[in-house]
């Protein structure tokens, strides 16, 4: 059994998926701080709010006295506190260590892939929080009705699992929910088949009778090898949990799935798209393993909502309701588009491109579906935490072919712009998962 009876300083704890464990481990007892380069962020009230010491900046003295430094795979080894821990001897732990201990204390169900991992791991959370199962909720957005992005409850432990980088494999589960692979982290992975096959180290990992609960409609994920662990399946066709049909009523997604001769229907008018509706009946899925009523899952999962920024409405600004979600690769965009084309929507999307390397990954693919929306802002791209490089979006923006389209680059020049056309569309929805969610919310706060 771990003891949380220690200090931790969080390197850069202003994200979700730090921000999400350093509340956790305060609320367990543990003594936390952080630090971050800015000073204002969107998950520091919550942190203060349960006891973590935030701190501005990076700076050496932040180590003193701390027991274990904490850090993502965002930090790199020559970052001033990374160096200090080092020097003195205060041992460095990756973000995935923690959540390790934290999802093998009990029973755990983590959910990773990738597209859809957020809005997942927020509806098994909420559906177990309201059928009684009083989950502890570790995830990589905020979720209104859980309190935040983290949640400490007695029961089971609900987990988000980033693929990016691998550290995966560090991380036990009792259910192993793996939503899907796509081509997204290549420049960690170098090919779609070591993506697939580090999914098959991590199915294979701890415990020993740990299960999998897969996409079956995945090429990739079908192909897994069944022979070490218990395997279960979910999707169009799938032996376990079988997709009978879903629809959409105005934008919302119903699903009918068939488990144990039984069909179960979802209807949930709180949430955007047929995608929402597949992860609804993923969520069923895993909450039906975790041990719940497959009846009293189906009724739960009708009153969860997505996270924040996951097609989150802002609001109304004269006729046109401004949207924010962090679709960051061409297949999400894909799935907002139809929704919007089966309702007739005039849509203006306002697109930040993510990390150079996605950009350059995936510029053919974004080209391509960005070409189909016939109303497209492209900002510059941003960065994250990758070293500058001398790479414009200018070139995507050249490359789009259709209807309208503009190339503006910053926050202010966009700001100018909008409310000169803003009447024309139904919709003007701000995508991407940098600093674009801040400006959706600055934008409408300004303007209502």
């Amino acid at each position: 059994m771990v003891s949380w009876n220690a200090s931790y300083h969080f390197i850069a704890v202003g994200g979700m998926g730090m921000s999400a464990l350093a509340k956790i481990l305060a609320e367990k007892g543990a003594t936390v701080s952080g630090c971050d380069v800015q000073e204002q962020f969107m998950t520091k009230k919550d942190l203060q709010e349960h006891n973590v010491r935030v701190l501005v900046g990076q700076n050496a003295s932040h180590l003193n006295g701390v027991d274990y430094a904490v850090f993502s795979s965002a930090i790199k080894p020559n970052n001033i506190e990374f160096q200090a821990a080092m020097e003195m001897h205060v041992p460095l732990l990756h973000r995935s260590e923690i959540l390790s201990d934290l999802m093998d204390d009990k029973l755990s169900i983590s959910v990773t892939g990738t597209h859809g991992k957020s809005s997942t791991t927020g509806f098994i959370a909420q559906g177990l929080d309201l059928i009684g199962f009083e989950p502890t909720f570790i995830g990589g957005a905020v979720v209104n009705a859980l309190g935040g992005n983290a949640k400490l409850g007695n029961g089971p432990v609900v987990g988000e699992v980033d693929e990016s980088d691998g550290s995966l494999l560090r991380i036990p589960s009792s259910i192993k929910v793996i939503l899907n692979l796509d081509d997204d982290h290549l420049s960690f992975y170098g090919s779609m088949e070591n993506l697939a096959s580090t999914m098959q180290q991590y199915i294979n990992g701890q415990p020993h009778s740990s299960i999998a609960l897969l996409n079956y409609n995945d090429s990739l994920l079908k192909n897994m090898d069944p022979r070490s662990r218990k395997l279960y399946w979910y999707g169009y066709g799938a032996p376990d949990f079988c997709i009978d049909s879903i629809k959409l009523q105005g934008v919302h997604p119903i699903i009918d799935l068939k488990y144990n001769q039984q069909t179960f229907t979802i209807l949930n008018n709180k949430i955007f798209g047929e995608h929402n509706g597949w992860n609804l009946g993923m969520a069923f899925s895993a909450m039906v393993m975790a041990g719940a009523d497959p009846k009293r899952a189906a009724d739960a999962l009708q009153n969860v909502e997505t996270p924040r920024r996951r097609q989150q409405i802002l609001g109304t600004l004269g006729k046109t309701e401004i949207m924010v979600d962090i679709a960051l690769h061409p297949t999400e965009f894909r799935a907002l588009r139809e929704v919007f084309e089966k309702n007739n929507m005039n849509v203006l999307l306002v697109f930040q491109p993510h990390r150079y390397s996605r950009y350059k990954l995936l510029f053919s693919d974004f080209v391509e579906e960005l070409s189909k929306w016939p109303h497209v802002v492209i900002t510059e791209i941003y960065p994250s935490d990758e070293p500058h490089e001398d790479i414009s979006s200018y070139g995507m923006y050249e490359d789009v072919v259709t209807q309208e389209k503009y190339f503006i680059p910053d926050k202010e020049e966009l700001f100018q712009f909008l409310p000169k056309i803003l009447s024309n569309f139904d919709v003007v929805l701000f995508a991407g998962l940098g600093n674009i969610g801040n400006w959706a919310e600055d934008f409408f706060s300004i303007n209502k």
